[in-house]
C-alpha cells in the first residue's frame, strides 16, 4: 500500500467499522473464492456477524475458517479532467475510505454472546429503538435457530485516498473542480482532502 494512504490510527479505524453498514466477507473452499455482502457490528476488536443456520457460507466455514472482510466509505468519483489538462483517461480515480481485516472466524453458541451482539447491531442499524431487549425469552427460538460468528483479525489495513500524494498543483486543481460541480459528497470530499493534506 501506498505510504500516503496507509492509517494506523485503531480510533479512526473504528470510527470506520462502526459507522459503515455492510461489507463483504470473503471464503475459500477448494481453491474457489466466495465473497457476499453481509451487515455486521463491530464489539470491541472482534466483528460479528449473523445469517442463516444451513446456508453456503456456513458450509464453507465449517471446511475452512479463514476470512477476508473489507467494507468501503465512498466520496467523489474524481472525473479525469479534474486533475489533468492532457485529455487522458488515466487520471480518472474514486476517493474513498477503506478498510480490510483478515482473520479467522469463531462460531458463537452462547446464548448471551448472541444476545449481545444482536443488541449491538440493532443499536448500529435502528438507533431509535422500539424493540424488545434481547434478554426478553421471546427471542429464544430466533437466537437458537440463527447462526453468529465473529471475525477474529490478525491483520488489519485502513486505506485513505484523497490525492494526499499529489503535488500542490493537481491537488488544487481537484479541489477547483470539486467545489465547480459542488455536490454534497463534493464538499464532504474536500473537507477530507484538506484534513489529510
Amino acid at each position: 500500500m501506498n505510504p500516503h494512504f496507509e492509517i494506523k490510527e485503531k480510533k479512526i479505524i473504528y470510527d470506520i467499522l462502526d459507522s459503515v453498514e455492510y461489507g463483504t466477507l470473503a471464503l475459500c473452499i477448494d481453491n474457489r473464492p466466495y465473497a457476499v455482502p453481509m451487515n455486521f457490528v463491530r464489539i470491541d476488536e472482534y466483528i460479528y456477524f449473523h445469517g442463516a443456520i444451513k446456508s453456503k457460507k456456513m458450509k464453507i466455514l465449517a471446511q475452512n475458517q479463514n476470512a477476508s472482510f473489507s467494507v468501503v466509505e465512498n466520496y467523489s468519483l474524481i472525473d479525469s479532467d479534474f486533475s489533468s489538462t492532457k485529455g487522458l483517461a488515466c487520471p480518472v480515480t474514486q476517493f474513498f475510505k477503506s478498510v480490510t481485516i483478515d482473520g479467522v472466524i469463531e462460531m458463537v453458541e452462547s446464548r448471551d454472546e448472541k444476545a449481545i451482539m444482536f443488541e449491538a447491531i440493532m443499536k448500529k442499524l435502528q438507533p431509535k429503538g422500539g424493540y424488545k431487549p434481547f434478554s426478553d425469552e421471546a427471542y429464544n427460538k430466533t437466537l437458537k435457530a440463527t447462526a453468529v460468528f465473529k471475525l477474529v483479525a490478525n491483520h488489519i489495513a485502513c486505506k485513505f485516498k484523497f490525492g494526499q500524494h499529489l503535488n500542490s498543483e493537481r491537488f488544487e486543481m481537484i479541489i477547483s473542480n470539486l467545489k465547480a460541480r459542488g455536490t454534497k459528497m463534493d464538499i464532504a470530499t474536500i473537507e477530507v482532502m484538506r484534513e489529510l493534506r
